[in-house]
């Protein structure tokens, strides 16, 4: 499976899919690397890579990937990934992607949009209104989980979706709170404990999108997932 470009600081980090592996970028691919990114930033008619990060996914490919394996593992529809293709203007080919070599200053990054599930901006909108009271926020939550509860893996991976965005939630006192808030809401209709525990270990096998000075960091929110959930439902 495809690595995922994530952001940590002034610099850069790899992660696999399952979080099992991670690869530490040298200042100098750093460097390479933000070159690169502000170049597909502007020819996707955005500023800078710091406006193209906020808008999309960075995967970079594995032995065997191509742009179609990817867009899948990104659960994208086939439109979707026909979108996605269309909008990686740097290849020729979808299938002719290099694997990453740990050093690399010229990966190829595929630029895959991030899917946000139908209702997101309205819980959105709720969870960031410092009037919204705690009733409204999780009656907005509800309702947007309410539109993706097929079976507890959907109405999960909605949930994270959703806790992915706190960096518009205000202040990391004001995420924290909401973070917990998303998490009761998640849990409601579900009284056994290890269906509880599934969801919860779930959360923490997320990949956190990092938020760098805006508030708390992929390590702070797992952190708050497993105290909250020792704290509210009593799972270890």
């Amino acid at each position: 499976m495809a690595l995922t470009l994530e952001v940590v600081g002034k610099g850069f980090r790899l992660k696999s899919a399952d979080n099992k592996r991670e690869f530490d970028v040298s200042p100098a691919q750093a460097k390479a690397w933000q070159e690169i990114l502000d170049r597909r930033a502007r020819e996707q008619g955005l500023k800078n890579s710091e406006e193209l990060l906020a808008n999309v996914k960075i995967a970079v490919p594995e032995a065997g990937d191509s742009q179609f394996k990817i867009g899948k593992e990104n659960n994208l529809s086939d439109a979707d990934t026909m979108l996605m293709i269309d909008g990686n203007v740097q290849f020729s080919n979808p299938d002719l992607i290099n694997a990453y070599h740990e050093g690399s200053l010229k990966p190829d990054f595929v630029l895959v949009p991030t899917m946000k599930p139908e209702g997101a901006p309205t819980a959105i909108d709720a969870l960031k209104a410092p009037s919204s009271t705690a009733d409204h926020r999780k009656a907005a939550v509800r309702t947007y989980l309410g539109q993706h509860s097929g079976n507890v893996e959907e109405r999960t991976n909605a949930a994270a979706a959703l806790m992915d965005s706190r960096a518009d939630f205000g202040s990391p006192e004001m995420q924290e709170a909401r973070l917990k808030e998303i998490m009761d809401v998640l849990v409601e209709p579900y009284e056994g404990e290890a269906t509880r525990k599934g969801i919860i270990e779930a959360l923490k096998q997320h990949s956190w999108s990092s938020t760098d000075s805006k508030g708390l960091d992929e390590k702070q929110v797992d952190s708050l997932i497993s105290g909250h959930a020792r704290a509210a439902y009593g799972i270890q």
